[in-house]
């Protein structure tokens, strides 16, 4: 078997990974899974969702790691991998200053999450020309700009689905405490006509707002890409009513495709 690279994305509520072939430009979806930080990876379930990977064990021979989770998680994690790949060569993705044609103008580029910076770096595979926006929505959802230039100017960050509907559900006396589950399953259109689908279209078109507000913005956007784990739902209602000259695109894998772009510049 040849050489495999073990990529690890360590968000706020779940880390993902996925293993990938050496070789430059390798497809990024042969190995995927996620792990919820309520559970350990050396717990029983840990190691079952993880037991794909470590079929691959001998094989892998670099682990590129991407963290924005606290030290204490992001520790456990590095415990398993000292246990299980000694042997490999393990990698600390961070944010920098740039990355050969892409400047990072955050006001601290360091205070940039290295998950944003991973995904603007794949997003410049995508949109190599620049003029793209980058929305990845897991536990917050973040809006980042890169202009013509591949200068990345700077970009949004609001609750995501479960944190908006945990505030309503937790702050409020008298409103119910809903699921993010329950946004992908609701029939309702626009305005909601009880409590619960209020709620749910509310916090639905929140997300599906900004992104509109930012194009209307910055109407020089040529690609809008979509990730994070509400991907999905925030590609498939937009494009029912798509009127933006741009090109949508919906790329789960983004960060991933950011970490393989840098570690392809390191070797």
């Amino acid at each position: 078997m040849s050489a495999q690279i073990l990529l690890i994305d360590i968000g706020n509520t779940r880390a993902k990974w996925s293993v990938i072939d050496a070789a430059v430009n390798s497809q990024l979806d042969a190995t995927y899974g996620a792990l919820a930080h309520s559970e350990s990876p050396f717990s029983l379930q840990g190691m079952n969702h993880l037991e794909p990977v470590m079929r691959l064990k001998d094989s892998i021979t670099e682990v590129i790691l991407c963290s924005v989770a606290p030290s204490s998680i992001e520790q456990v994690w590095q415990q398993w991998l000292m246990k299980h790949f000694a042997n490999a060569e393990i990698s600390i993705f961070d944010s920098s200053l740039e990355f050969t044609s892409i400047s990072n103008h955050y006001h601290a580029p360091h205070d940039l999450g290295n998950d944003r910076w991973a995904a603007i770096i794949g997003g410049s595979q995508i949109a190599p020309q620049g003029n793209y926006l980058v929305v990845n929505s897991g536990t917050a959802t973040t809006i980042d700009f890169v202009n013509h230039e591949l200068h990345f100017e700077g970009g949004w960050i609001i609750p995501g689905f479960n944190l908006m509907l945990q505030a309503l559900g937790s702050k409020t006396a008298l409103l119910p405490n809903l699921s993010a589950q329950a946004v992908y399953t609701s029939d309702e259109k626009i305005f909601g006509n009880t409590t619960e689908s209020a709620i749910l279209q509310g916090v639905l078109f929140a997300q599906i707002g900004a992104i509109h507000f930012a194009l209307n913005q910055y109407p020089q956007i040529k690609h809008l890409i979509i990730s994070g784990g509400n991907a999905g739902l925030i590609h498939q209602n937009l494009k029912q009513s798509w009127t933006h000259n741009c090109l949508l695109v919906h790329e789960p894998y983004i960060v991933f495709r950011g970490l393989q772009l840098w570690r392809g510049q390191r070797v």
